[in-house]
């Protein structure tokens, strides 16, 4: 079941769609600061170089509290504790280029997991704390289950891989909320931007144009900005919204015919910056 390039309209959505993501994570970084939310965020900052590190210093810390999920599954101070430890454990597990190892990779999925099992527990009485390093989880995990989409071969891992990838948005702006919430009289243009972002790639539209009015509202706020900023970010969400419905079509047609579309992965050579854009 590789993807379908045969159909002029299909190629062009599926590439312009995944080409513009490319972008956008650099506008994250570079315009709204995502990821940067105050809880020793590091990773080289996003794959910058690194000298390589593998630490265990976290296990003994990370065992105490699964032991303690054990006595008591709904632990919320084990859950988000577990939510710092598995991040910090993952980046302290990462390679020469400061990216995340596999291992690295497997820690920041165990705090995603703790984060929407504390959620759950917690019942909305959520930790700012604990939401700035599910910020900076799901930020990391959206960036490299995108990656992967990019290598996918067939529209079934893509499809997963993207879901993923749509998913952790989702969980990011949850996290970017709790933020606010917290301080609310300190939220600033860019802490509603960067909500509005996340909000825009998951397809959450409704709420993401209200984060976008509440950023233009803010003390010392540049309206013109950041329409300009995130026009492109709602029209890539919906871009996105539409894309995934497609290949999810594209695979049930295959799968009923039980053989394959000629053509490669569309997402091959796309770079997370904004040079990545290639060609499109």
């Amino acid at each position: 079941m590789l993807f379908d390039l045969q159909t002029p309209r299909r190629r062009r959505v599926v590439r312009v769609v995944f080409g513009g993501l490319a972008l956008i994570f650099a506008i994250s970084f570079v315009f709204l600061g995502v990821g940067t939310g105050g809880g020793g965020f590091s990773f080289s900052d996003l794959f910058g170089g690194g000298g390589g590190s593998s630490s265990t210093a976290f296990d003994g810390d990370i065992e105490t509290a699964q032991k303690q999920l054990q006595l008591n599954p709904s632990d919320t101070t084990a859950l988000a504790s577990l939510v710092r430890l598995q991040y910090s454990a993952a980046n302290a597990n990462t390679d020469s280029n400061g990216a995340p190892t596999s291992d690295g990779e497997q820690h920041l999925r165990q705090a995603a997991d703790a984060w929407n099992k504390y959620v759950k527990a917690s019942k909305g009485n959520l930790s700012p704390s604990a939401a700035v390093y599910a910020l900076n989880t799901f930020d990391l995990l959206a960036r490299l289950d995108f990656t992967a989409a990019r290598g996918d071969t067939t529209s079934s891992e893509a499809l997963a891989d993207i879901n993923s990838a749509v998913s952790s948005w989702r969980s990011a702006a949850q996290a970017q909320q709790v933020l606010i919430e917290a301080q609310p009289n300190k939220a600033t243009s860019n802490s509603y931007a960067t909500l509005a972002q996340y909000l825009y790639l998951a397809g959450e539209t409704q709420a993401a144009n209200q984060a976008t009015a509440k950023a233009k509202q803010a003390k010392g706020a540049n309206a013109s900005a950041i329409d300009s900023q995130l026009k492109q970010v709602q029209q890539l969400g919906q871009q996105l919204q539409t894309a995934i419905k497609q290949l999810t079509k594209q695979q049930k047609t295959q799968g009923a015919a039980g053989g394959a579309a000629g053509g490669g992965n569309p997402l091959g050579g796309l770079g997370l910056g904004g040079s990545g854009t290639g060609g499109l």
